[in-house]
């Protein structure tokens, strides 16, 4: 069974990636394949285009390195999704792909991703610790309620302006690989 690990952050070894590396390594202790997509490195990424060639085809037509993430998602059996927060916000990366999600949805807006697919979420911040929380249970709330995914877990690390911050918090790893097992 595989899992998708998405890092949004542009840092290849901050906060975001220590945990979701994390996960990564207690997801794969229990015998879960896992592939890990850094966003940043994409050479090619687009957001949605809005030509609606989902609606007619079932996936999205659009050809760039996001297909790839796409089309494994669609195939996961759960999927780990990461962004710092900017401004209160996703950080642009992550809303790139986030909106090439709407291939998810047939023309009648029902999901067309089989449900049921485990979901874990992590969001880091350097301050504004109650719209990091925010932003964590909104990407939750939109995998849940519109795609189905099944929650299993989600970190909101604060007070992470440092990369290193994570690394250095023992008990925010130990909850990410006890998520990673659920997975």
């Amino acid at each position: 069974m595989t899992i998708v690990a998405v890092i949004a952050s542009p840092r290849k070894k901050g906060n975001t990636s220590t945990i979701v590396e994390a996960m990564v390594e207690a997801a794969k202790e229990n015998g879960k394949d896992v592939k890990t997509y850094h966003l940043n490195s994409l050479s090619n990424a687009k957001g949605c285009q809005a030509c609606m060639g989902c609606k007619a085809s079932g996936a999205c037509v659009v050809k760039d390195d996001h297909a790839e993430i796409l089309n494994e998602i669609r195939n996961a059996e759960g999927l780990i999704l990461s962004t710092p927060t900017y401004f209160g916000e996703a950080n642009g990366q992550f809303r790139l792909l986030q909106d090439r999600f709407y291939s998810f949805m047939g023309q009648d807006f029902a999901p067309n991703i089989g449900p049921g697919k485990k979901l874990a979420v992590v969001v880091s911040c350097g301050g504004g610790a109650e719209g990091a929380r925010a932003m964590a249970d909104k990407v939750e709330g939109t995998m849940a309620g519109a795609f189905k995914f099944v929650p299993v877990g989600k970190i909101v690390l604060t007070g992470a302006g440092a990369p290193d911050t994570a690394s250095k918090d023992a008990a925010v790893l130990e909850e990410a690989r006890a998520i990673g097992k659920k997975l």
